[in-house]
C-alpha cells in the first residue's frame, strides 16, 4: 500500500517544453469537450436542457437567486458544482441557457479527464496506460441518457477523479492546490464521497519518512465537504429515505458495473435477461484473463493500484444502491471507470505489450460502438422551440412564472422576466 502514495518524480522542463505541454493540454480539453457534445444525437446537447439541469438547478438559480440555491439540498445532499454551474448559466440570456449548461458540463468532464491523465503519471508506466484511464472519462460507454452533458451528473465523473486525486502527489504547489480544491468540491457535490474516507485517512495518517502534509490537506478538504453534507442531514435541510437492498447492490455490481465498460450499453440493452447475463459472463472472462496474465507474471502488474481501484469500484456502486434501494445505469459510471483502471494496472507491460494492446483494442471498439447511443434527450423538445412558445404566453400575461418543457417529459417553472431576456 505504501507505493500507492509515491513521491512525485520531478522532471526538468525547458520553458519551451512547458508551453508545449500546456498547448497539448488545452488541445486535449478542447477535443474532449467537442467530443462530449457530439456524443448526444437527435436534438443535440446545445439546444436541450436535461431534467434536473433545468427543473432543479437552473430553475432554482433563477427563481431563488444563485446564493440561496447554492445552500438548497436536492435528493438528500448538496450539489456545490452543479449549483455553481447553474449560477453562471443564469447570468446569460435565457436563449443561451441550454448551450451554456451543456458546454459547462462537457468542459468539466474534459478537465477531469486531463486531471486523471496528470495524476496517473506516478502510478502507470507509458502514455497508453495513462490515455486509457483518462479517455474513459470522456467516452464512458453507459448511462448516456442520464450523464451526457448534464451538470446534475457531474458528480459521477468527479468521484472517479477523486480517487486519482487522493493517490496523487503533485510536484508543484499549483497541483496541490487543485487537488485539494477538487477533493472539497466533489465531496460538497455528492455525499457518496464518504466512500473515500478510509483512503484519505490512510494517506494522512500513514507512517512515512516525513509528514505527508499534502495528504493531511486532502483529508481536510474531504472532511469539510462531507461535514457540509452531514450538517444538512443533521440540521434537517437535507433528508433522504433509505431502502437498503444488499442483494441488489451485490448483483448489480457483478452484472452492471463490471460488464458495462467491457460490453457497453448498446449491446447490453436495457433489461437484465439471459442475453445480458451471457454478455456479463464474457466481461468476467476478460477480467479473469487479465488476472491470470498478471498472476503468471506475463505483465508487471501494479497490484496495489488494481486492488484499491477494484475495492473502490465495488464500494462506489454498492453504497448508492444501498441508500436508494434502486439500481439506475448512472450508478455504474464511476465504478466502470475504476474497473478500467484496475485492468490497466494489471496489464502494465513487462517485455511484451500485447496484453495491454488487446485491452486497448477492446476498449476502443466498445467506445466506438457506444459513441452515440439513442436516448430520451435526443427526442427533445428543443429549448429554442419551447422558448418561442412560452415567450408568446408571457406577452399575453406578463409578470408570471410559466412552465417550460424539457426532456424527458419534465418541465421547469421560470419567470417571464428571465425568459424574455
Amino acid at each position: 500500500m505504501t507505493t500507492l502514495f509515491a513521491e512525485p518524480v520531478r522532471v526538468a522542463q525547458t520553458r519551451t517544453g512547458r508551453w508545449r505541454t500546456v498547448a497539448l493540454g488545452v488541445a486535449a480539453v478542447a477535443l474532449g469537450t467537442a467530443l462530449g457534445l457530439l456524443r448526444q444525437p437527435g436534438a443535440g446537447a446545445l439546444d436541450t436542457i436535461w431534467a434536473e439541469d433545468g427543473d432543479v438547478f437552473l430553475g432554482e438559480a433563477v427563481r431563488q437567486g444563485p446564493l440561496d440555491a447554492l445552500v438548497t439540498s436536492y435528493a438528500g445532499y448538496f450539489h456545490a458544482v452543479p449549483r455553481l454551474m447553474a449560477a453562471v448559466a443564469s447570468l446569460f440570456p435565457a436563449g443561451a441557457a441550454s448551450a451554456v449548461l451543456a458546454l459547462e458540463a462537457a468542459l468539466a468532464v474534459s478537465l477531469l479527464a486531463l486531471l486523471v491523465y496528470t495524476a496517473s503519471g506516478s502510478h502507470l508506466t507509458g502514455q497508453l496506460s495513462r490515455v486509457l484511464v483518462s479517455a474513459v472519462v470522456v467516452v464512458v460507454p453507459l448511462a448516456q441518457g442520464d450523464v451526457l452533458n448534464s451538470i446534475a451528473n457531474f458528480h459521477w465523473y468527479g468521484l472517479y477523479a477523486l480517487f486519482w486525486v487522493l493517490i496523487w502527489t503533485p510536484s508543484r504547489p499549483a497541483g496541490r492546490a487543485v487537488a485539494v480544491a477538487v477533493t472539497f468540491l466533489v465531496a460538497a457535490s455528492d455525499i457518496i464521497a464518504v466512500v473515500f474516507v478510509p483512503l484519505a485517512l490512510w494517506r494522512a495518517l500513514r507512517r512515512s519518512p516525513g509528514r505527508d502534509r499534502h495528504g493531511i490537506a486532502l483529508a481536510g478538504g474531504l472532511a469539510v465537504g462531507l461535514l457540509v453534507q452531514f450538517a444538512g442531514l443533521l440540521g434537517g435541510s437535507s433528508e433522504r429515505d433509505l431502502a437498503p437492498d444488499p442483494v441488489l447492490a451485490v448483483t448489480g455490481f457483478l452484472l452492471r458495473a463490471v460488464p458495462a465498460p467491457l460490453i457497453g450499453e448498446r449491446w447490453l440493452g436495457d433489461s437484465v435477461d439471459t442475453r445480458w447475463v451471457a454478455l456479463a459472463a464474457v466481461a468476467w472472462l476478460v477480467v479473469a484473463a487479465a488476472l491470470l496474465v498478471a498472476y503468471t507474471r506475463r505483465t508487471r502488474p501494479a497490484w496495489t493500484l488494481a486492488v484499491v481501484a477494484g475495492l473502490h469500484a465495488a464500494a462506489l456502486y454498492m453504497v448508492p444502491v444501498l441508500l436508494a434501494g434502486t439500481a439506475t445505469p448512472r450508478y455504474a459510471v464511476a465504478p466502470a471507470m475504476l474497473v478500467v483502471t484496475a485492468l490497466v494496472a494489471l496489464l502494465q507491460p513487462a517485455g511484451s505489450r500485447l496484453p495491454l494492446y488487446a485491452l486497448t483494442a477492446l476498449l476502443t471498439l466498445i467506445a466506438a460502438v457506444n459513441l452515440r447511443v439513442d436516448n430520451l434527450r435526443a427526442d427533445g423538445p428543443q429549448w429554442s422551440d419551447e422558448l418561442d412558445v412560452v415567450r408568446q404566453e408571457c406577452q399575453r400575461v406578463p409578470g408570471q412564472n410559466v412552465e417550460v418543457a424539457i426532456p424527458p417529459d419534465w418541465t421547469t417553472s421560470l419567470p417571464c422576466s428571465y425568459l424574455s431576456r
